[in-house]
């Protein structure tokens, strides 16, 4: 038989002050915080690469978006997380097909392209 769960008064008067104290650390977004949605047209001549990173012990999935001609032009997202590696890779290889334009993934980054110096 499962217990019951419990709270102490003093762990929930803390818990509710902090809830009560969240409405006044927030702040809200402005118009210019959105402009990537409206300046989105280049996203349809990105590729797209997929990116798995183990995080407090679940696989992220990340997608990055990168126009191919420009490649510092890049927008990345956090789609979703799985606890198996090899649901985290089936997932994100789907992800990444459905979210590309060229879904054969011909559009490629090349690492040259981005003229970077290593000192």
């Amino acid at each position: 038989m499962k217990r019951v769960f419990t709270m102490s008064t003093d762990l929930y008067s803390r818990m509710l002050d902090g809830l009560s104290n969240l409405f006044f650390t927030e702040k809200l977004g402005v118009d210019a915080d959105m402009n990537f949605y409206r300046n989105d047209f280049w996203l349809s001549d990105s590729a797209v690469i997929e990116s798995l990173q183990l995080r407090k012990g679940a696989w992220e999935i990340n997608l990055l978006f990168a126009h191919h001609k420009t490649p510092l032009k890049f927008l990345s997202r956090r789609i979703t997380s799985h606890s198996c590696p090899k649901r985290a890779r089936t997932m994100a290889f789907y992800m990444r097909r459905q979210a590309a334009k060229d879904q054969r993934g011909t559009l490629t980054l090349d690492l040259n392209d981005l003229n970077l110096t290593l000192n």
